[in-house]
């Protein structure tokens, strides 16, 4: 088992030195040790929202069964809300690859759709509903939120 000082040494190495959390939050980022920290170490910045969205987690539920949200649900909700924001502004490059990223996100969930068909997960189950609608959001929809 590697010690605690080692550990941070090691998250050290692979936190970058250029972005939003440089340098005031990268030493906090380095002794996170559990969820509650790593919320406390990215309080005040644009990942907060995005960590409030986060669900606790549920214990030994299969991901089906459960209702909450992961942080991988989240970071896929707020990816595919700034794909399609992109692909509303007309014609570059980063159209092109965000359609190309929405359609990503359409065969991920087709995936998880078909997995639970063959365990044969109930239809009653919030796994279901645990799926990222793609070309959901649009600008029009951000301006009216935002005034």
């Amino acid at each position: 088992m590697v010690d605690a000082r080692g550990r941070e040494a090691e998250r050290k190495k692979y936190i970058s030195k250029i972005g939003y959390l440089y340098p005031d939050r990268s030493e906090m980022l380095s002794n996170v040790s559990d969820f509650k920290s790593l919320v406390t170490a990215l309080n005040a910045t644009s990942y907060e929202e995005m960590l409030r969205n986060v669900s606790g987690a549920d214990g030994d539920r299969h991901e089906a069964e459960s209702s909450s949200l992961t942080i991988d649900d989240v970071m896929l909700q707020h990816a595919s809300r700034k794909f399609s924001e992109a692909f509303e502004y007309g014609f570059s490059y980063g159209t092109f690859y965000s359609f190309m990223k929405l359609r990503e996100q359409e065969i991920k969930n087709v995936t998880w759709l078909a997995e639970l068909v063959t365990m044969q997960v109930s239809r009653n189950l919030p796994g279901w509903n645990k799926f990222v609608v793609p070309f959901k959001y649009h600008v029009d929809e951000f301006k009216v939120n935002a005034e």
